[in-house]
């Protein structure tokens, strides 16, 4: 039987995948909480040192503090690797968890070079430590992107200069091959710019964009064929976004422009 699909039919409802990088104190944490209110119940999964920007909610949460150290739930510590395996597991498959979110791609990355720095200790051959981080994380990666959930990753933005000596932006991970084939990885790469405006009486105000292409040295991305979304979204709800670039309904651009 000669059967075949139709892209016409592909889901609105389908798990996004989505990496948000910024520098400190755009808010990429404080972006859980909008998970959490339009997709329902969601795990954090964090190497950060706290999650004060949304403790006035509640979500559950996993803190690992290694790659592959010690790993004692009852005891309160976790391991990546050990937490990745209770995601595995048919208890987390019936948690009933409609997001999940790492927070962040950079501790990760760090956690991983610490282990494999571990690993490879005495080792003169810098050559084969990079060619299993590169093949550990990329594969972690995509493990997790993989996911039958919405998928939300964090990283901080780190600044690089080319031969023209213009500024680009980039995930900040450990690696500079992984740094740009981190973006191919996901359905859409997002990026916050936050900016100091002067309001009408004169007193700066704090605004957030959000980057959704190539520009301004920036390296965003989305998969947005009806073209909903502008280069710089003024917006500080990345969920917003994915919903009126995934929706049926048509909906008005947000305001935008150049930062």
């Amino acid at each position: 039987m000669f059967k075949v699909m139709s892209t016409a039919n592909v889901s609105e409802n389908e798990p996004t995948k989505v990496l948000l990088y910024a520098h400190h104190g755009y808010g990429k944490t404080y972006q859980c909480r909008y998970y959490q209110k339009r997709y329902g119940k969601g795990l954090i999964i964090s190497g950060e040192a706290g999650l004060k920007s949304i403790e006035d909610v509640s979500i559950d949460y996993l803190p690992f503090t290694s790659w592959n150290g010690n790993h004692d739930p009852e005891g309160g510590v976790y391991s990546f690797l050990g937490i990745w395996k209770m995601i595995a597991s048919a208890e987390f498959k019936g948690a009933g968890y409609k997001w999940i979110a790492i927070d962040s791609l950079t501790e990760m990355s760090e956690r991983l070079i610490e282990h494999l720095e571990k690993e490879h200790e005495g080792n003169k051959n810098g050559f084969q430590l990079w060619g299993d981080y590169n093949r550990i994380m990329l594969g972690a990666l995509k493990s997790i992107r993989d996911l039958p959930l919405h998928v939300y990753v964090t990283c901080l933005a780190k600044e690089e200069k080319d031969a023209n000596d213009v500024t680009h932006y980039w995930p900040l991970v450990k690696g500079g091959a992984v740094s740009k084939h981190v973006p191919a990885l996901f359905d859409h790469v997002l990026c916050g710019v936050r900016v100091t405006e002067t309001n009408d009486q004169g007193k700066p105000k704090v605004q957030r964009y959000i980057v959704t292409d190539e520009v301004s040295g920036w390296h965003g991305k989305t998969r947005d064929p009806r073209n909903r979304l502008k280069a710089y979204e003024k917006s500080d709800d990345i969920t917003e976004l994915l919903t009126r670039m995934l929706g049926d309904e048509p909906s008005k651009k947000s305001e935008g422009g150049k930062v």
